[in-house]
């Protein structure tokens, strides 16, 4: 490895101890993503910054100890820089003032890169979920988002819970909306591909603190909660799968297809998909009002249903339960169903991420990198 790429490497190690892994493959093509955003001088600079974001204060005191003798003034304007590229996060804090931090792949640096996609990065993105970011999708026991239905699937008898209502979270949130392009479907734009399933763009909400990021930083433009609804009734209708982060509280919602999306395209290559998504119901066919006309099996973006004489038949190891064949039925013979147990999911942003620690490096190690941060030091 060249001195050159070493400090990429090292970079994506640090990357690596954040909640979503960025593991190493053998083709080093996590290291050419990673050169699309960071100069070596920014990676090593970046190589300062923790999982979670500090002040420029710390992260200046922490990079003179560690060699880089540049001034607070001229780190601040490179961390400016490396957060309007898209490569680390950052905010501000009303009482600390201006925080960096690393970021992580997904969701993280691949969805700051709105409106800025370069068809080289993107190319090497989708080398990277090919060779390796599939698998630890596959692997991993909490998912960062979840499929919930449709508004106009959901039936009075499913005694559907507040947090698989997205029309209901919409319309009783109090703080502030977005809505933004969907960086999947750019993606197959900047690379010369053709969404099949719809031309509509900006389609994904972000909710509260993630809303004001996208505003601040121009890559979403806030709308009112009246507005959102019409942006979900849209999404419906095109046949959008409904991903929200995997919390009772969601930042964010994706309006997914199958075209273009990278987590569905992973996952439908997966010969059981439901494995792989977390989602509290399936779909079943009342065959006495199935007439066989079939518009439900080209809805279907998960392909799991298909026909058996005249009528549909649903697989259970490929229904995910987005409800959105339900609504293609004329006769109303496709209902959702729960399924047996349960998923609740975590109340917050931070219970999520702080779950997928434990489970990735056990709770004392999820611990100690907790204590290491909170105390200053790197994690």
């Amino acid at each position: 490895m060249s001195r050159r790429d070493d400090v990429y490497r090292r970079l994506a190690r640090e990357i690596d101890k954040m909640p979503v892994p960025f593991t190493e493959t053998a083709s080093g093509v996590e290291l050419e993503i990673l050169k699309h955003l960071f100069t070596p001088e920014e990676a090593e600079v970046a190589l300062n910054l923790n999982i979670l974001p500090e002040t420029l204060d710390r992260i200046h005191k922490r990079a003179k100890k560690n060699g880089i003798t540049m001034t607070g003034e001229a780190l601040e304007g490179m961390l400016d820089n490396l957060v309007a590229k898209g490569a680390i996060t950052g905010g501000r804090s009303r009482r600390k003032g201006k925080l960096y931090g690393l970021a992580q792949l997904a969701v993280g640096i691949f969805e700051y890169q709105i409106n800025r996609l370069t068809p080289g990065f993107v190319e090497d993105f989708e080398r990277y979920v090919n060779e390796q970011f599939h698998k630890d999708l596959s692997q991993a026991k909490t998912q960062q988002m979840r499929t919930i239905p449709i508004s106009r699937s959901l039936t009075p008898e499913l005694h559907v819970e507040p947090y698989n209502d997205i029309r209901a979270y919409v319309r009783n949130f109090k703080s502030d909306i977005s809505v933004a392009n969907c960086v999947c479907r750019q993606s197959t734009d900047v690379t010369g591909g053709t969404c099949r399933h719809s031309d509509i763009r900006e389609t994904c909400m972000q909710f509260g603190s993630a809303a004001r990021w996208c505003i601040e930083k121009g890559v979403g433009r806030a709308v009112t909660n009246e507005e959102a609804l019409a942006i979900l009734d849209r999404a419906e209708e095109a046949g959008f799968i409904l991903q929200p982060q995997n919390a009772q509280a969601p930042k964010f919602l994706c309006c997914c297809c199958v075209d273009c999306c990278h987590a569905l395209k992973v996952m439908n290559m997966h010969p059981r998909p439901a494995e792989l998504f977390t989602s509290n119901y399936h779909v079943i066919v009342e065959t006495s009002l199935c007439t066989g006309c079939a518009q439900c099996v080209g809805r279907c973006g998960m392909k799991a249903i298909g026909m058996s004489g005249d009528v549909a038949v649903v697989d259970l190891d490929r229904c995910v339960g987005c409800g959105v064949c339900t609504v293609a039925c004329p006769t109303g013979a496709l209902r959702l169903h729960r399924k047996n147990g349960r998923h609740i999911p975590p109340k917050t942003q931070g219970d999520l991420y702080r779950n997928i620690m434990v489970e990735r490096f056990g709770l004392l190690g999820a611990l100690k990198t907790a204590v290491r941060v909170l105390s200053g030091r790197k994690a």
